[in-house]
Order: C-alpha cells, then structure tokens, then sequence
C-alpha cells in the first residue's frame, strides 16, 4: 500500500522585466601539459525593478563574483574541470518600496565539457554541478556564517542545494577572408538549469545567449552579446509565482599565457 499526501497552493502568476548588464573577465594560466589554471570575475548590475520601464542597466549594483578553476584536458575534445570555492555577493531586487538587501554564497562547482567539430566551429556540450550554500539573511544587517546565519530550524533545512547546468555552444567563424580566418566568430547556446533541495526538485532558469566575437591577439579575445535570463521564482509568503526575464547586454574578455600547451582555450562566458 502506498499513501500520498498532497498540499496544494493556488499561486498567482507575474510576469516581469528587467534590463541588466553583465560583465565576465577570464585570466588563464596554462602549462606544457594537459593542466590550466583559471580565474574569472563576473560583475552585473540592474536597473530598477519595475517591469522593464527602466532602461538604465547601470543603475544598480546586483552581483559580483570570483571563482577560480583548475582544468585538466583527458583528450583533445574532452576537459574536466574543479572550481573548488567561489564567492559569490548578491545584491537584493530594488524598487522604490524595498532597501537594497545583501546575501552571501559560497560555491564548488566540477564540471565537463565535451568540444566537437561542427562545420567550420565547433559544438560544445558542457555539464556543471553547482553545490551552493547561500545566505538566507541580510548580511548587511549580520555577519555571513558558512553553515549558519543563525536562522531557524526550517530555514536551515533548505540551506544548501544543487543545481544542475547542461549547456549546448555552438562557435562558429563569420567575415571569413581566407580558409583558416577565425578572427570574427559568432556564438550561441542555450542553457536550462534544475535545483534540487531538501524541499524540492524543480526547473528554475533557462540562458539563451547568442553573442559576436573578435579574436584580438593570440592569446586575448573578447565578446558583446544579449543573454536573456529566464526564471521562475516562488514566494509562498505573498503565493506568487514570479517569471522573470532578465535582458542582459554582456561583456565577455579572455586572456591568457602565451604558451604552446595539450591544454585547450576555455570557449566562453559562465
């Protein structure tokens, strides 16, 4: 005999905007080998929260984060990689009604990508696991504690969660004068993620991003695109349903060492 019980919310639906603008900034270390080591530093801001009125994607301050990454190339199209501690600083949605908030985040993160010829670029296929302890107070107001901030029993219980990334990159090269010209390249790829926590397994964010590209040196390129940003957030307090579209005009540099390496380039942002 099996016995379900069933709880059910009647959630309102919202639908917002918002304009915001990325930075990603990747510094890469590679060896005679088959290992590179990597750091990268993403910045975002936002405008404010009222439903894509607000055109400013400079005006507030939303997001900042350092990672490093240790990569190991097992073969030509195959890498694994370790991010084995990021910080991650997320400032809270603002509106005339609601104080900018603060939370803490703390992230290991190991990850494959698979990379393949397709026509004249190459298709990506990359898989990230994300283990995520995040604040849950305003740490503008208390001090971060890696394990607690001194919430309750029911906040603690969902305090750490996995989300799971699978990504699919295609790069390809465009303004082409000769055969082997790769300097202009353009990239799109499309990214669902899924959270799982003590609560609950569900589908939270979709990335599609699609961006030009300008291989400026050897070993330095960089890239302007649109990423849009899709989620579905619950708030049981006020039983909403919040699906938000995020519009960003990103920024993307990659530099690293000038050496002949086994170790593959990195092939792009987040």
């Amino acid at each position: 005999m099996v016995s379900l019980f069933v709880q059910g919310q009647n959630y309102r639906n919202d639908v917002r905007n918002r304009a915001v603008f990325w930075t990603e900034v990747n510094l890469v270390y590679k060896t005679a080998g088959r290992w590179s080591f990597q750091l990268d530093h993403q910045y975002r801001r936002q405008a404010d929260d009222n439903n894509g009125r607000d055109l400013n994607a400079f005006r507030h301050p939303l997001l900042q984060v350092f990672r490093p990454w240790i990569n190991y190339q097992l073969s030509k199209p195959v890498r694994v990689s370790l991010s084995p501690i990021g910080l991650w600083w997320n400032w809270g949605r603002v509106n005339d009604y609601q104080p900018t908030t603060f939370f803490q985040e703390v992230r290991i993160i190991p990850q494959l990508q698979i990379t393949k010829p397709a026509g004249d670029g190459e298709f990506v296929q990359r898989f990230r696991t994300e283990l995520r302890w995040p604040s849950q107070t305003d740490t503008l107001t208390s001090a971060y504690v890696f394990l607690s901030d001194g919430e309750s029993q029911e906040v603690l219980a969902d305090r750490f969660d996995v989300r799971l990334r699978a990504m699919a990159r295609w790069i390809n090269p465009i303004f082409k004068r000769h055969k082997d010209d790769k300097r202009w390249y353009s990239h799109l790829s499309i990214e669902p993620m899924v959270v799982l926590s003590a609560s609950a397994a569900r589908f939270d964010q979709n990335r599609t991003y699609v961006a030009l590209g300008r291989q400026l040196g050897e070993n330095l390129r960089v890239e302007l695109g649109y990423l849009n940003q899709f989620t579905v957030q619950r708030i049981p307090d006020d039983q909403l349903r919040l699906f938000r579209f995020n519009h960003a005009l990103h920024i993307y540099v990659y530099f690293e060492n000038p050496r002949r390496s086994k170790a593959e380039s990195d092939s792009g942002p987040e």
